[in-house]
C-alpha cells in the first residue's frame, strides 16, 4: 500500500508539472467543457471509438453495428473500443458475427487508408455467462454437442473462441499500446485489476492519460451509488492512485444524454452506453419499471407503461489532443449528435469539471415556454379505473440544459389550504434521444383512488435537469 501511495503522488506531481507545460504551452481551443465540434478538430493525438452492450443475438442484428463502425473508420479512430457483451447469449456464433463485422469494416485490422486500426474489445457478463441461462440452457439441452464448441463461457471456451475469432492471444487483463498511449482492459470474471496496476503501475507514463475498460461501472463512479451495474469496488480502489486514468464501462446502458455520464474524482471514469437500448433503470418514476440497484421499497403499482428506449443506440468518438480529450456523443439509429461534446482538460491535476458538485454549480433549471399550460382530465380504463390524465408541452432548453424528467404535484386547494396530496416523477418521453427543436410533449397519470380527498386539485408540472435542478411550474386544474 505505501508504494502505491508514493507511486500515486509522483504521478499526480509528474502529471501536473509535466501536463502542465504540455498542455497550456500547446493549447488549441479556449478552456471550455462542451463544445459541439470539438472531437472533430484538427491536431488529435489519438483516436478511439467507445462501444459497449452491442448484444448481437441473430444474423441481421449488425445493422447498427456496422454503421457505428463505419463511422469510426470515417473519422479516423485508431482503435474501436467495446466495453462488453458483445454477444446476447453467449453464443461464439453471435460473437462471430461481431468479428465478421470488424474484419468487413477493417480488413486485416487497417481502414482504407493504410492505418492500423487496434481492437480494443472485453467480454461482459452477457457474452460469459449468458449460455447458461434459461433460452440457451434449453438450447444446449436439445444440441448437447454444441456446447462444447459455442458456448463462450463453458469450460476453457472463452479463451479459444476469442483466439480463432480475433486472432490474438487471449489474456482476462490486457495492456496494448495504441499510438503511444496505453489502454487496459479486463475480461469480465474474477478481475483481478488491483494486482495488475501494482504489478504495471510503473509502466504507464504519468504525462500522458491511460485508458481502462470493463464492462461493470467502477463503484462509485458514474451516476453515483444508486447506479445499476457497478462493480464491488475494486476497479475503483485499483485506479485511485492514478489521476491520469480514463475509465469506460457499460453494462448500465444509461444514456448519453445524461451529464452525469462523466465522473471525476480520483481518477476520471466514463459511461459508455449502450448500441442496442437506452437503460429504463430508474427507480421512482411513474413511466420506468424500477431500478434493481438502487431504492426498491416502491411496491406500489404505477399508473404508466413504461418507456419504450429501444430506439437509443449510442456511442462515443474519443479524440485526445496534447491539452484535452473530446468525446463526440452519438446516436447511431438516425446519426445525430446527442449534445455538445464533453471536453476534459488535461493534464487531470486541474480542478475537474466534472466533479458532480462542480459539474452541476454550472447547470440550470429548463423551462416551459412563456404561456404554456398543463391540462387534467379524468378517464376510465377498464383495468386501472378512474384515472386522472395530466398532459402538458414540452420544456424548453436553457443554456444546453435539457429536460430529462419532470415533476408532477397534486394539491388540494380547498378554503384557504394547499394541501399536497400525491407526487409522482415521470422521464421525459425523448429524454434518451438526440434534442429536437419541438420536443416531445409529457403526460403523468393519478388513480383517483390515490387522492383520497375529494375537492379541487391543482396539478403542478416541473421541468427538471438531470442534475435535479427545477423550472418553474405550468399548472392545470380539475374537481376530483
Amino acid at each position: 500500500m505505501k508504494n502505491i501511495q508514493k507511486l500515486s503522488s509522483a504521478l499526480t506531481r509528474r502529471w501536473f508539472i509535466g501536463g502542465l507545460a504540455a498542455g497550456f504551452g500547446a493549447m488549441r481551443i479556449p478552456r471550455v467543457f462542451a463544445a459541439q465540434g470539438a472531437a472533430s478538430r484538427p491536431g488529435a493525438r489519438l483516436k478511439i471509438g467507445v462501444l459497449s452492450d452491442v448484444h448481437i443475438k441473430n444474423p441481421g442484428d449488425e445493422a447498427t453495428f456496422l454503421k457505428a463502425l463505419a463511422y469510426f473508420r470515417d473519422n479516423g479512430a485508431d482503435g474501436v473500443l467495446i466495453a462488453g457483451d458483445i454477444a446476447d447469449t453467449g453464443r461464439a456464433a453471435q460473437l462471430k458475427i461481431c468479428a465478421d463485422c470488424w474484419y468487413k469494416t477493417f480488413p486485416d485490422g487497417k481502414a482504407p487508408d493504410g492505418r492500423p486500426v487496434e481492437q480494443l474489445f472485453v467480454y461482459g457478463n452477457h457474452d460469459i455467462d449468458g449460455w447458461n441461462w434459461k433460452a440457451n440452457a434449453n438450447f444446449y439441452k436439445e444440441h448437447p454437442e454444441l456446447k462444447q464448441t459455442d458456448a463462450i463461457g463453458f469450460e476453457k471456451n472463452r479463451a479459444r473462441v476469442w483466439e480463432e475469432l480475433f486472432h490474438e492471444k487471449f489474456e482476462p487483463i490486457w495492456m496494448k499500446r495504441v499510438k503511444g498511449y496505453a489502454v487496459i482492459g479486463a475480461h469480465w470474471g474474477n478481475i483481478q485489476i488491483e494486482n495488475f496496476m501494482k504489478e504495471h503501475g510503473k509502466e504507464l507514463d504519468p504525462s500522458l492519460p491511460f485508458f481502462y475498460t470493463q464492462h461493470a461501472h467502477p463503484r462509485n463512479t458514474c451516476f453515483g451509488s444508486w447506479a445499476w451495474g457497478r462493480d464491488d469496488g475494486r476497479s475503483t480502489r485499483a485506479l485511485s492512485p492514478f489521476p491520469n486514468a480514463v475509465a469506460f464501462s457499460g453494462h448500465s446502458h444509461y444514456t448519453l444524454t445524461d451529464e452525469r455520464t462523466v465522473w471525476q474524482g480520483a481518477f476520471t471514469s466514463v459511461n459508455t452506453a449502450s448500441l442496442k437500448y437506452a437503460s429504463t433503470d430508474y427507480a421512482l418514476r411513474e413511466n420506468m419499471p424500477g431500478n434493481g440497484h438502487g431504492y426498491r421499497g416502491e411496491k406500489r403499482r404505477h399508473q404508466m407503461p413504461n418507456l419504450k428506449t429501444s430506439n437509443g443506440r449510442q456511442g462515443m468518438l474519443m479524440s485526445v489532443f496534447d491539452d484535452h480529450i473530446a468525446l463526440e456523443r452519438r446516436e447511431f439509429v438516425t446519426d445525430r449528435s446527442l449534445g455538445d461534446d464533453w471536453v476534459i482538460p488535461l493534464p487531470c491535476a486541474e480542478p475537474k469539471p466534472f466533479a458532480y458538485a462542480a459539474h452541476a454549480k454550472k447547470r440550470t433549471a429548463p423551462e416551459f415556454a412563456a404561456g404554456a399550460t398543463a391540462k387534467a382530465v379524468k378517464v376510465k380504463d377498464e383495468k386501472r379505473g378512474e384515472l386522472i390524465e395530466i398532459t402538458f408541452p414540452p420544456a424548453r432548453t436553457q443554456a444546453k440544459c435539457r429536460v430529462f424528467e419532470y415533476e408532477v404535484t397534486a394539491t388540494l386547494v380547498e378554503d384557504d389550504v394547499d394541501l399536497v396530496q400525491a407526487q409522482r416523477r415521470v422521464m421525459a418521453p425523448d429524454f434518451h434521444l438526440p434534442e429536437t427543436a419541438e420536443g416531445k410533449s409529457g403526460t403523468c397519470v393519478f388513480a383517483v383512488s390515490e387522492l383520497p380527498l375529494k375537492g379541487r386539485y391543482r396539478f403542478d408540472v416541473r421541468p427538471v435537469e438531470c442534475f435535479g435542478h427545477k423550472g418553474v411550474p405550468i399548472h392545470a386544474e380539475l374537481a376530483v
